[in-house]
């Protein structure tokens, strides 16, 4: 069964038979380590782990990209207070979470976005209920 709604199945065709042509069989394949079978000569090469789609079945997904999260964003006070571009709180603005700039740079460890909201969710509720 053949079944490929919305989607250009001959650009797709094409596209699988150009990336089992670019998949360096001579070089062994090794899940176990980084063993450097490699496609070559696509846009968008694959270093390690290649291996040809050509035993069936098979079975494809729609996919599309999200943002997750900013990886910055907002620079907050120990407050939780959202700071302007001169480093000075923007009264009743307060901020937490995701939206919160300068908590991860690069990566991030699984699961601390939920600590990262609850913490700074906390101080930011607190300092926007202080009087002043």
């Amino acid at each position: 069964m053949q079944l490929l709604d919305d989607v250009d199945a001959e650009t797709a065709l094409a596209e699988l038979k150009a990336y089992n042509a670019a998949v360096r069989t001579e070089i062994p394949f090794n899940p176990n380590v980084k063993d450097g079978r490699c496609t070559k000569g696509l846009a968008i090469p694959k270093s390690n782990w290649a291996n040809t789609l050509d035993a069936p079945p098979y079975e494809a997904y729609a996919v599309t990209c999200g943002i997750t999260f900013t990886f910055g964003g907002l620079r907050i006070n120990t407050d939780a207070q959202v700071l302007d571009t001169d480093g000075m709180p923007i009264p009743g603005l307060y901020a937490a979470g995701e939206l919160v700039g300068g908590i991860f740079y690069f990566n991030y460890p699984g699961g601390t976005g939920l600590t990262n909201g609850a913490v700074f969710g906390r101080i930011a509720g607190a300092s926007a209920a202080r009087p002043g």
